[in-house]
């Protein structure tokens, strides 16, 4: 695997020509990584497709190519996971979360905003956009070729919607971690807590609690470690 990794489309990994003109990867690739013409670079779009590329011209408007291989397929590293579903924390503390789950491969992970939200920010296009962003760079860095998809809910109960199965994270909860299957979700509340109104959601879904000793683990650390062990757990058993 090549250390220089860069994300295109589909469209452009499938072209005659190696072109890359999108604003966002010209300056990573130029100014991030500093390359220059002859260097090879592997290119991916996130959805399992790859192909390898020597760089031709670099300006600042457009990179040029050779393309060095012919297009490649990977199927996912993780094809069952559990579905991380993460309140959004103070702080952008869910940023490392995502960072670190999406470095594992976990293919979905939901945000929601909780009733407890400490952020005092509104929930906008612009901040659905960076998270994704951070899954696509952590795909990247980590040598991934598919990319964790990041879908972000209004609330709780939205958040939950499509999953069998639900637990949270409590430090009185069972040590039991639950069967695989595909529809697994794993909750992770805000700083304060969940309110009463979410903690009847669970209830209704009939989620259970989980933890992992009698300590109370902060939220920002919950939310990659809860889904990382359960993730674990998942593989030894396979």
């Amino acid at each position: 695997m090549s250390a220089r990794r860069c994300r295109l489309t589909r469209t452009e990994l499938e072209a005659i020509d190696m072109v890359v003109t999108d604003t966002r990867s010209l300056n990573y690739l130029s100014r991030a990584l500093r390359l220059r013409p002859g260097d090879d670079v592997e290119f991916f779009d996130g959805h399992g497709a790859a192909r390898q590329a020597r760089l031709h011209t670099l300006t600042t408007n457009q990179i040029t190519g050779d393309w060095t291989a012919e297009l490649t397929t990977r199927d996912p590293a993780i094809k069952v996971a559990p579905i991380p579903v993460l309140a959004r924390l103070k702080g952008h503390a869910e940023d490392d979360a995502i960072s670190a789950l999406s470095a594992l491969g976990f293919p979905n992970i939901r945000i929601f905003r909780a009733d407890r939200d400490a952020t005092n920010k509104g929930w906008t296009d612009k901040q659905s956009q960076r998270w994704r962003r951070i899954a696509e760079d952590s795909c990247r860095q980590s040598g991934g070729y598919w990319c964790s998809q990041i879908q972000d809910y209004s609330s709780l109960n939205e958040a939950l919607n499509g999953l069998k199965s639900i637990v949270y994270g409590d430090p009185q909860g069972t040590q039991k971690i639950p069967s695989r299957h595909e529809s697994l979700g794993i909750v992770i509340g805000p700083e304060g807590g969940l309110s009463e109104e979410e903690k009847n959601v669970l209830k209704r879904a009939q989620a259970r609690s989980l933890g992992f000793g009698k300590r109370t683990l902060r939220a920002r650390h919950a939310a990659s470690l809860l889904p990382a062990a359960v993730l674990n757990h998942w593989w030894a058993q396979a």
